[in-house]
C-alpha cells in the first residue's frame, strides 16, 4: 500500500523508514515493497550470474544488485538487478543516488501488484531504459519490455536476446534453474 505524501526524493532519503521494509519512491509516493522469499532470490541469483559471466566475457558494463536511481526529483527506483554500461559508471561512486537510468533492468515478480510493476516498468523506459525483463516465477517466462512499446514473451528452451547485450543468447529456463 502507498503513502501518499509527495515527497521529493531528497525528502524521502531524509525519512526515518524501517529498516526491514525496503521502499521506493514513486511520483512522490513511498511504495514499500514486499519482503522476497527464495523463489525470487533464486531467479535473481540465476540471472546476476548468467549477466555477471556475460560481462566479465564482453566487459561492456557492470550488473549491480539491488542499486536505488533517482529517475525523476518524485521517482526513485530499486530494481532487483541492472546494468550499466561503461559509459554510465561513474569512474567515482557518489555517495548519492545515480540520476539515471540504467540501460537494462530485471525485476523478478513476487509479490508487486500489476498497477505497481506497470508503473514501474513505464518509468524505467521513459527514463531511458532500454530493456526491462520481467520474470515471473509462475509461469516460468520472462517478458521483454522495449521503448518502442514493443513486448516479447521467451519461455523454456526459447532464447532471450538483446540488442543491447551483443552475442547474449540464453534459454529462458537457465533464469528459472532450482525452481
Amino acid at each position: 500500500m502507498a503513502t501518499t505524501t509527495g515527497l521529493t526524493v531528497k525528502e524521502f532519503l531524509a525519512q526515518q523508514l524501517p529498516e526491514d521494509q525496503r521502499c521506493e519512491l514513486i511520483h512522490g509516493e513511498i511504495v514499500p515493497m514486499g519482503n522476497a522469499k527464495y523463489r525470487h532470490e533464486r531467479v535473481k541469483a540465476n540471472a546476476n550470474e548468467i549477466l555477471v559471466s556475460y560481462l566479465i566475457q564482453n566487459p561492456i558494463g557492470k550488473v549491480h544488485n539491488e542499486t536505488m536511481y533517482q529517475l525523476t526529483e518524485t521517482d526513485a527506483l530499486q530494481p532487483d538487478l541492472s546494468i550499466l554500461l561503461k559509459e554510465q559508471v561513474p569512474t567515482q561512486a557518489p555517495d548519492d543516488l545515480l540520476e539515471l537510468a540504467p540501460a537494462l533492468v530485471l525485476e523478478v515478480v513476487s509479490s508487486e501488484s500489476a498497477a505497481n510493476l506497470e508503473q514501474r516498468v513505464e518509468l524505467f523506459l521513459e527514463r531511458g531504459t532500454r530493456a526491462v525483463l520481467v520474470a515471473f516465477t509462475t509461469p516460468q517466462v520472462i517478458r521483454i519490455f522495449e521503448p518502442s512499446g514493443h513486448a516479447r514473451l521467451v519461455r523454456g528452451d526459447q532464447k532471450l536476446e538483446l540488442d543491447l547485450l551483443p552475442g547474449f543468447s540464453v534459454p529462458a529456463s537457465r533464469f528459472f534453474e532450482g525452481l
